[in-house]
């Protein structure tokens, strides 16, 4: 189980994140909606480690080790992924060479034609493993390929923060299928996301937790889901 209790982060000093709980099973989803500034990308960025997010009070447990003071590198090689809302071009790196090295990394058996199978399963061809990380990808190109590493290292846990963000319908549909295989894996995932668009693509066996001011202030299924899409976020 991967499991958030009573977590409180701030950020140079100030709360941004108060007494948060979250359990997820393998297979489970759990997605996370509010509006801008809720705190969304800041709890991602905790769960992870980035050492920017001080964690004032809670643990973080991973199949029932606390994580909270290891570094992001260890958090990945014990099961836990994150794909990032606004991925990071990296000029100078191939895409291909990059996703060897990770695989190797997390010991994973690093096959070129699986990685080949699993970029075209997302709509990306072969040239994109020949192009520098994200250089000239597009919005939803950049989306795809975060979420063809998450099928490629089947990690235990996955946190997507907004991974349907800036997307085009095609783009949206290749990132539900995504989520949906790695679910069928057992990978258990946290989703971040501002709309219901993308659960629509899902299915209906999920948990929504609402995520405001820094505190979750409703807990549901997908009904609470259609209810935000329908009446936002201040009712």
């Amino acid at each position: 189980m991967f499991e958030v209790r009573n977590l409180s982060v701030s950020i140079e000093g100030v709360l941004k994140l108060n007494d948060i709980n979250l359990k997820v099973k393998p297979g489970e989803l759990h997605v996370i909606m509010g509006p801008n500034g809720s705190g969304k990308t800041t709890l991602a960025m905790s769960l992870m480690g980035h050492p920017r997010y001080k964690i004032v009070n809670g643990d973080i447990i991973l199949n029932g080790e606390n994580i909270k003071e290891l570094p992001m590198y260890e958090r990945t090689r014990k099961g836990l992924f994150m794909s990032f809302q606004h991925p990071v071009e990296i000029d100078s790196l191939r895409y291909l060479t990059f996703l060897l090295e990770v695989l190797k990394k997390n010991g994973k058996n690093p096959d070129i034609d699986w990685i080949k199978r699993v970029f075209e399963k997302m709509g990306l061809s072969e040239e994109f493993l020949n192009r520098n990380v994200n250089a000239g990808f597009s919005g939803g190109e950049k989306k795809r390929a975060e979420l063809a590493q998450m099928l490629l290292l089947s990690p235990k846990y996955a946190i997507l923060d907004e991974p349907d963000t800036g997307v085009d319908v095609d783009s949206m549909k290749f990132i539900a299928g995504a989520i949906n295989e790695a679910l069928s894996r057992g990978t258990g995932i946290v989703l971040i996301t501002h709309y219901a668009r993308i659960l629509n693509e899902i299915g209906k066996g999920f948990y929504v937790h609402i995520l405001a001011g820094g505190e979750i202030k409703a807990e549901g299924g997908p009904e609470l889901a259609e209810k935000i899409e329908k009446q936002g976020f201040g009712e």
